[in-house]
């Protein structure tokens, strides 16, 4: 009886060691929380004015101590996976709109919605959207905003001037002549009220929707004889009565 006991006492201490000395993980999803501590983020960035949703951009993730986290933003999301838990600055970058930074606690997984102001004023956009309008008022919808992106891509370009003032009312000098980059501006139809579809291109094209694909100007060639300069320009697309170059 007493070497049984002694047996009985040995495998329960075995048991009992091997219990402790356990390091596999736990199993199951307590409280809902991601498996092994890490958290999410996603989230969604607008336009402030408009509401449309940003095509691209930046969007980071830093708190002390931590190499952090970046990610690009397409249509309008972004998404961190496998983020550790903590109180994070999140920080979204996108061209022509003001930094948007805040402090963000992720647990678990988090979803958010933010809006972006642009850089330009009321008036600026009313400039461009006339500016459309003027130029482009008889093209289908996609020209037009095609029309307002190749603004915004001459605006980005250092051959040009940097505001959008500057780059619509420009004006070139060369052999003793003047010459204005855009005809409304010339002829004064510039300063007729925009429509609500220019408005909208605007919007569009602000918001990262390129149908010039990438163009700095554009011409009808219907109306422009082979020898003007613009010919020899590299073409980027046609849509409608516009051929749009770089």
């Amino acid at each position: 009886m007493r070497q049984y006991s002694l047996l009985s006492i040995i495998l329960l201490l075995a048991v009992s060691l091997g219990g402790c000395l356990s390091s596999g993980p736990p199993t199951g999803n307590p409280g809902g929380s991601p498996i092994g501590g890490q958290a999410s983020l996603t989230g969604t960035v607008q336009d402030a004015r408009s509401g449309l949703k940003l095509w691209s951009g930046q969007v980071t993730l830093t708190r002390p101590g931590s190499s952090g986290y970046s990610t690009a933003l397409s249509g309008g999301h972004f998404e961190f996976s496998n983020v550790a838990p903590g109180t994070y600055t999140l920080t979204i970058n996108a061209l022509f709109y003001k930094q948007l930074q805040k402090q963000v606690v992720i647990s678990g997984n988090v979803s958010i919605s933010e809006k972006l102001t642009t850089i330009f004023t009321g008036d600026e956009l009313d400039l461009l959207a006339r500016l459309v309008h003027a130029e482009a008022k008889g093209e289908s919808y996609e020209g037009q905003v095609a029309v307002a992106a190749s603004v915004l891509n001459r605006l980005r370009h250092p051959d040009y001037p940097n505001t959008l003032h500057g780059v619509i009312y420009q004006v070139v000098y060369s052999g003793g002549k003047r010459y204005y980059q855009y005809e409304p501006v010339l002829n004064g139809t510039i300063d007729k009220p925009a429509s609500q579809t220019a408005k909208d291109a605007v919007a569009d094209a602000l918001a990262g929707w390129d149908p010039s694909k990438g163009a700095t100007g554009f011409f009808a060639p219907a109306k422009v004889g082979r020898s003007s300069w613009v010919w020899s320009r590299p073409a980027t697309v046609t849509i409608g009565n516009h051929r749009f170059f770089k």
